[in-house]
């Protein structure tokens, strides 16, 4: 019989969650104006109205999280609620994010904190988001207020979750998000205003926690391409991966966010002529991202089996749980010796047969990885709770917990005790 695969002591085991995806009415974020807008910019599955009401049931959310044996719950605080007016900071909603922490920390669990998941309070927004040159102090100011009243300390604080996603939906219009503009230009100044942003989120947490881990969570791919497919690859993998990754040098850690596996394949011939293309901005502008966007609206979540044979999970996601490791070892040769945090992985499925094989498979991934001396301290399961995904509304389910929406009621999945035992003994079956 095999030995059981171990993990390291003190090992960070945990689940996952986002504020407006759980908490519900988050009615001051550029995010609800959309879901609420008579004639909205962009398609959308449904609103996220009540969500599943985490802002009033976290307590026993998280006392299922530690029921289980999970030991980490990574949870995001919204700026949209805490400061929902220029300058104007909501002192119950700092309260109530300072209760959450100490509700973690009285179950025995680890905080981890993400400042900022995809939404923005709507008059960030409507003042020119990631583009406004005032951006990066707008932001330093709420860190401030917040890491002034998380009165517990936060072990690990992401400063801003998916960089590459949020600038390259919101400013190149993939999968289109707020604020819904398509020009490179304006995509250069908003990934320019975005590092800034987490450099300076970075300094405020240093001076007034000095012990708190900072770093940004990515959201990494594991990118394969032929020759003729090599040019747009790099290309795009500079826009949504490098030109974030640069500012990791400087962070206690990374946090690798991994789902599937993409491919980009082309005639060999074509490799020179796209290299060529994408030299040119102009037509980088007008040929190149309106095809990238038909691609991206093609590989919506689709019911029944997919047409190209490929097991997909109900994202439309090519099924690749061992994706992590190729984007793990590829962060560790850039930053050798840098803290690695797995901050999200896991799978959209009705099936939690198929998500226990999905974890399996993922944690004898990250098992090799450890095992080749990689420091990773810590895997965090997506998600918690099923929850409103986004676009797609809350037909794709992640969750180790179920939540029926008629009522609130949670469901603990086998998916959940499966993980917990594990967390539990810090090990796996071979």
């Amino acid at each position: 019989m095999s030995n059981p695969l171990t993990f390291p002591d003190r090992f960070l085991w945990g689940a996952a969650t986002a504020a407006h995806q759980v908490e519900g009415n988050n009615t001051t974020s550029d995010w609800w104006e959309w879901e609420t807008d008579p004639t909205p910019q962009a398609p959308l599955a449904e609103p996220s109205g009540s969500a599943c009401d985490h802002f009033h049931r976290y307590k026993d959310d998280i006392a299922m999280l530690a029921e289980v044996g999970l030991n980490t719950y990574r949870f995001s605080v919204e700026w949209a609620r805490i400061e929902p007016r220029p300058g104007e900071f909501d002192r119950e909603a700092l309260q109530h994010y300072t209760d959450m922490v100490a509700t973690c920390v009285n179950q025995g669990v680890t905080p981890m904190v993400t400042l900022q998941h995809y939404t923005l309070p709507a008059w960030v927004t409507h003042a020119g988001a990631w583009t406004n040159p005032d951006f990066p102090g707008l932001f330093a100011r709420y860190t401030r207020h917040v890491l002034e009243h998380l009165e517990n300390g936060v072990p690990y604080i992401s400063t801003i979750n998916e960089p590459g996603n949020t600038i390259t939906r919101g400013y190149l219009g993939t999968f289109p998000t707020p604020p819904f503009i398509r020009d490179l230009d304006a995509f250069d100044a908003a990934a320019a205003g975005l590092n800034a942003a987490h450099r300076a989120a970075r300094d405020v947490i240093r001076e007034l926690a000095p012990a708190t881990k900072v770093g940004m969570s990515h959201a990494l791919q594991d990118w394969h391409a032929d020759a003729g497919g090599t040019p747009v690859m790099e290309w795009a993998r500079e826009l949504h991966e490098e030109r974030y990754m640069a500012e990791t040098a400087e962070d206690d850690f990374i946090g690798v966010q991994s789902y599937t596996r993409l491919e980009v394949n082309a005639p060999r011939i074509i490799g020179p002529v796209s290299s060529a293309l994408l030299r040119n901005r102009r037509l980088t502008q007008s040929l190149v991202l309106p095809v990238l966007r038909r691609q991206a609206a093609a590989a919506v979540p689709t019911d029944g089996a997919p047409a190209d044979g490929i097991r997909r999970t109900l994202m439309g996601y090519r099924w690749a749980p061992d994706a992590v490791e190729a984007t793990c070892r590829r962060v560790a040769k850039l930053f050798p010796g840098k803290e690695i945090v797995i901050t999200e992985h896991g799978v959209a499925t009705d099936d939690d047969t198929e998500r226990i094989e999905y974890l399996r498979e993922g944690l004898r991934a990250v098992h090799r990885l450890i095992g080749d001396g990689l420091p990773i301290t810590g895997y965090v399961h997506w998600s918690l709770l099923d929850n409103w995904e986004w676009w797609d509304g809350y037909r794709p389910t992640y969750g180790l917990i179920a939540v029926d929406r008629t009522n609130q009621e949670r469901r603990v999945k086998p998916s959940a005790h499966w993980y917990g035992e594990l967390a539990r003994t810090n090990s796996m079956p071979a």
